[in-house]
């Protein structure tokens, strides 16, 4: 029997990680002197998740990195998450694959959102060990379980134009077996702001429960995506720019929020 058990159990963790499609780790330094440590999955929904580490930093401690390849071939974006979902820093680079050869960044950019200093990303070839003895990061890839998604998710970059940190947050409560209701307020600049009508909760899509699809928002057309992850909820628009029309200029839902409050 508990052979059985262990079977379903291997059979569930490969289930949640069955979309998984790369994963990366890079060595190199920002600019000249700074060393750092980057590692990635990738999976199916274009979601970038992993860990940078600074090994020379004050107090080293692995963080968050979560992100998505861009429209040209081989970029991604990348940010740097604190538990809090403060954003401290940004990347834009290019990893380079060629046949009999380990990945590595032949470009790239890190940027500090604050101060909007950037540094060069130099060097960074494959080190497979470069995150030795912490977690394997397609870990962070795992579907939330329905039970454990939080009551609220955020996060907050700093926007030079008005000198303040600005940012999002999204609020849940149960509604029901499977049913959430939604409050969301994304302001990284303008502000999109909605929430589920009284009568119509978001109901998680079937089999893992882990995702909703969520149509006209405010009564404007506007719809968007929910994908539930072990420390963060990414938000995607599902209709064109059309809808937009009901939030300020330039901006909707979309964005990665950090969970914040269980």
């Amino acid at each position: 029997m508990k052979k059985v058990l262990l079977f379903f159990s291997l059979m569930l963790a490969i289930a949640a990680q069955a979309d998984v499609l790369g994963e990366y780790s890079f060595e190199g330094k920002l600019g000249d002197k700074i060393p750092v440590r980057l590692k990635f999955a990738v999976n199916g929904e274009e979601i970038a998740v992993g860990e940078i580490y600074y090994p020379k930093a004050k107090n080293p401690a692995p963080i968050l990195v979560v992100g998505s390849p861009t429209n040209d071939e081989g970029w991604y974006y990348l940010k740097e998450y604190q538990s809090d979902g403060t954003i401290t820093g940004t990347m834009l680079f290019r990893i380079v694959e060629e046949e009999n050869e380990s990945p590595y960044i032949a470009e790239g950019t890190w940027t500090n959102p604050r101060t909007e200093k950037s540094l060069p990303m130099k060097n960074f070839s494959t080190n497979d060990d470069a995150l030795t003895g912490r977690i394997d990061v397609t870990d962070y890839l795992d579907y939330e379980d329905p039970q454990n998604i939080g009551r609220e998710y955020a996060y907050s970059i700093w926007n030079p134009r008005y000198g303040a940190m600005m940012g999002g947050n999204v609020k849940f409560r149960g509604a029901g077996k499977y049913k959430l209701h939604f409050e969301v307020s994304n302001a990284p600049g303008n502000i999109a702001e909605g929430k589920s009508a009284p009568d119509r909760p978001a109901v998680l899509g079937e089999g893992t429960h882990d995702y909703f699809y969520y149509e006209n928002v405010n009564e404007c057309g506007y719809g968007f995506s929910a994908h539930f992850f072990k420390k963060f909820v990414v938000l995607k628009s599902t209709t064109k720019h059309e809808t937009f029309g009901c939030f300020g200029m330039g901006v909707a839902f979309d964005g990665v929020y950090i969970k914040v409050k269980q």
